[in-house]
C-alpha cells in the first residue's frame, strides 16, 4: 500500500485530467481533501476525502489495475462524448464507481476493431506512447493496382510529413480474380493519427474498410461483436506489462 501520493497524479490516473495539465486543473476547480481547500499540489493519503466540484471520492491509492477490450463499431467516435452524428465509444461501457476509463490509443471513425481501456492514466499513457514499441495488427481492404515495387516500398519505408514511416510486415489475403479491392493483414510499431490510410496513399491506394485486430498480446477475440466489451483477465494484463515493460 503506497504511504501518500502527490494529487495530480491521483487525478491523472483517474483520467480526471493528465499530468501536463493536472496543475491547471488544480487551480481551475474546487478541490477539497479533507475539507480543506487544495490550492497546490499537496500529498494525499489512502482514505483521504477528496471533493471535486461537489464530488467526493475516497482516496484508493492501491486500486487494482484494470483492462477492458472493445470492438469499436464503425461510425462511433474516440471521444467522451457523443456527437448529433455520432455516438462516442464510452457510451456502451460499463460504469464506474470511482475514477473513469481511460482509452489506450484512438481508431478514427471510419475504423473499427479493438480498442483498450484502463482505470489508470500513466499505464495507459505508456502504453499508447510510440517509445512503447508496441505493434498494432489490422485487417485492411485496399483499393487500386498493386504491385511487389509498392510493397516493398512500404515496408522499407515512406515519409509521410516529413518523417519515415513503414509497415513491420504485410501479409494478402487470397484475393478475388478481376477485383481491385484486395484484403492485407499489416502491422506497424506506432499509432500516429490514420497512419494506415496514409501509408497505402503514399502508393495511390486507398483504404476503403480497415479493422485492428491486435493490440501488443491482445487479440480482438472473434466472439465479441460490435459495441460488445470484455474484462482482460490478470493473466493477459501482467504479460502485457512484462512484455512491453510497463508499471
Amino acid at each position: 500500500m503506497l504511504k501518500d501520493q502527490k494529487i495530480s497524479k491521483y487525478l491523472s490516473n483517474l483520467g480526471f485530467t493528465n499530468r501536463r495539465a493536472s496543475k491547471n486543473y488544480i487551480s481551475e476547480n474546487k478541490i477539497f481533501v479533507n475539507s480543506k481547500l487544495v490550492k497546490s499540489d499537496i500529498a494525499i493519503k489512502d482514505n483521504d476525502i477528496i471533493e471535486i466540484n461537489g464530488s467526493q471520492h475516497i482516496a484508493d491509492l492501491s486500486a487494482p489495475l484494470e483492462v477492458i477490450m472493445y470492438h469499436k463499431p464503425l461510425g462511433q467516435i474516440c471521444s467522451n462524448a457523443s456527437s448529433e452524428k455520432n455516438d462516442s465509444v464510452f457510451k456502451n461501457l460499463p460504469t464506474r464507481k470511482k475514477g473513469k476509463w481511460i482509452m489506450i490509443g484512438r481508431l478514427d471513425v471510419n475504423t473499427s476493431g479493438l480498442l483498450l481501456f484502463s482505470n489508470n492514466g500513466d499505464f495507459s499513457n505508456m502504453l499508447s506512447h510510440p517509445s512503447s514499441g508496441i505493434d498494432r495488427e489490422y485487417l485492411c481492404r485496399v483499393y487500386g493496382d498493386i504491385s511487389n515495387e509498392k510493397i516493398s516500398k512500404l515496408l522499407k519505408g515512406v515519409k509521410i510529413n516529413g518523417l519515415e514511416s513503414n509497415f513491420s510486415d504485410i501479409v494478402e489475403v487470397k484475393k478475388k480474380r478481376l477485383s481491385k479491392n484486395h484484403w492485407f493483414y499489416v502491422c506497424l510499431f506506432s499509432g500516429k493519427n490514420r497512419e494506415v490510410r496514409k501509408l497505402w496513399a503514399t502508393q495511390e491506394l486507398t483504404v476503403n474498410r480497415l479493422i485492428r485486430l491486435r493490440y501488443g498480446s491482445i487479440e480482438l477475440p472473434k466472439t465479441l461483436k460490435p459495441g460488445e466489451w470484455k474484462k482482460v483477465n490478470n493473466r493477459d494484463i501482467q504479460n502485457l506489462k512484462k512484455i512491453y515493460k510497463v508499471i
